[in-house]
Parts: structure tokens; sequence; C-alpha cells
């Protein structure tokens, strides 16, 4: 017999994030879009959702790895603090990328997106993003970066 056998019941833990009896933990409300109140703070598959993540999490990078490290330094001493660092810093432009990523210039609607977004932010995360996949030899991101760079670079 497993020792936590009886004591551990999943259907109990995963039914303590059960907001009703049948939606099994998961938010199932409809949204009314026709009242302004009603609308989620921001849909996650429009363009501008994917262009303000790609740039904040550019621009919030270093206040992040800030915080990981001063976790890591606090709870284990005897870490390579260089390797959280890197590792912490390629997680990001990685996720940063996937966001971006999903923006095609040749759509009308992504191309005004694009253009209604802060320019001199734009630009700058989309610079830091290509000096980071140089250095990491990955010169495929950069490429697709680039196109855009240039798209609202020239567009502007």
């Amino acid at each position: 017999m497993k020792p936590w056998k009886g004591i551990l019941d999943i259907n109990k833990i995963f039914g303590s994030f059960d907001s009703s009896s049948n939606s099994g933990g998961w938010d199932n409300r409809s949204y009314d879009y026709t009242s302004s109140r009603n609308l989620p703070t921001m849909d996650e598959n429009h363009p501008k959702y994917f262009i303000r993540m790609f740039w904040k999490m550019i621009f919030n990078h270093l206040v992040y790895s800030k915080s990981l490290i001063n976790f890591f330094e606090s709870s284990n001493s005897s870490l390579d603090i260089q390797y959280i660092e890197e590792a912490s810093e390629r997680m990001l432009y990685l996720r940063a990328y996937q966001f971006i990523k999903k923006i095609d210039i040749k759509d009308p609607y992504h191309q005004k997106i694009l253009q209604e977004e802060n320019l001199k932010n734009m630009q700058k995360a989309y610079q830091m993003s290509i000096e980071f996949f140089e250095n990491e030899e990955e010169y495929e991101k950069c490429a697709f970066l680039k196109k855009q760079l240039d798209f609202i670079s020239f567009s502007s």
C-alpha cells in the first residue's frame, strides 16, 4: 500500500479550484461583448497583445533577471549565478520572440496595429532582440525581426 493512498485525492485537490459544480475548475464565464463593462481586459489573440507583450518582456528583462538572481542567491549560494543569468535571458528573449512571430507584416490589419504602437519603443525592442539573437547565432530569427524592424522604421 502506498503511504499517501487515502490521504491525497486528486479529485479533491482539483475540485478545490472549482468555481461551480460542473466546471472542473475552469472559468466558463461567457462574455457579453455588447456591454463594455463585461469585456475582458485584452484579447490574448489580438496583434496588439502580441506586440505589447513582446516589447514589455524585452524592456522588463533586466528587472526580471535581477529578481530571479536574487531569489536563487538567497536560496542557494553555491549555484552558478552566471549560468542562471544567461538561461533567464535566453528564456526571456525566446518567449518574447514567440509573441512577435505571430505578427504578419503582409496582413494589412497587423500593419495598422504596428503603426499605432510607439515607434521608439518598438525600434529599441527589435534592436535589442536582433542583437541577442546575433550573439546566439540564430540568424533566421534575426532576419524575421529585421524585416519587421524595417517595416516599422520605413512606414512611419
